[in-house]
């Protein structure tokens, strides 16, 4: 698939090896920016799930006798250090996790999984017709673990459905966790002009008051 970006007014790049300022509204970050970084989130996670072959959809939430489920850095915190000691077994572990508050405000997170060599404990439930798993090596809560089938497109769009606006970021910035090794789509600066033609079934899929955005199939 290729995406196309049509700026409406002239848009200024930055020279080689500068950073191009972003002009924030005097009284911090209004409720547009906040949309508009959803919708920057939610389109960044779609490119990730098509662009990389997952196995499994995970939920992680803690045990509140062990860990303040309430605290976000703690959360995060043991997350990562669950993250860190699957090296040992998995090096090339490739996830997406996306945080999740509890309507009583407990957080959990959801993620996609790829290279894990972990042990999957079969729980004996099913799920949409597949088996639910329990990943023994996770100590600080429930987990569960269901294998994804090959429809990416509909694996993006149940992920998405956790980037809200009231979800807590990571890092302070951020609204997913991603590892560094997933492969992620080829940004091409002024593309039209090396494409002869545009490709084929081109549809608009949505604009902005800056750009449209086009799909279309790779051909």
């Amino acid at each position: 698939m290729i995406r196309i970006y049509i700026y409406k007014t002239p848009y200024a790049l930055p020279e080689p090896g500068g950073t191009r300022k972003i002009k924030r509204p005097k009284d911090g970050i209004n409720d547009d920016s906040i949309h508009r970084s959803v919708r920057r989130t939610k389109s960044t996670i779609a490119d990730i799930v098509l662009c990389n072959n997952f196995e499994y959809f995970c939920t992680f939430t803690f045990d509140p006798k062990k860990h303040d489920r309430y605290d976000v850095n703690h959360c995060k915190f043991v997350m990562s250090m669950w993250l860190h000691r699957q090296r040992t077994h998995s090096p090339n572990l490739k996830y997406l996790i996306v945080p999740e508050f509890h309507k009583d405000g407990a957080l959990h997170f959801h993620a996609l999984l790829a290279n894990f060599n972990g042990r999957l404990k079969d729980t004996k439930k099913m799920q949409n017709g597949r088996k639910v798993y329990n990943m023994t090596g996770y100590r600080s809560g429930f987990t569960t673990a269901v294998p994804i089938d090959n429809n990416k497109m509909a694996v993006s769009n149940y992920i998405k459905k956790y980037i809200t606006k009231d979800m807590p970021l990571i890092q302070g910035r951020k609204r997913y966790w991603a590892s560094q090794n997933l492969t992620r789509p080829v940004k091409t600066v002024n593309a039209l002009s090396r494409i002869p033609k545009l490709p084929l079934f081109t549809k608009k899929t949505y604009e902005t008051e800056y750009y449209e955005v086009f799909e279309t199939l790779k051909i």
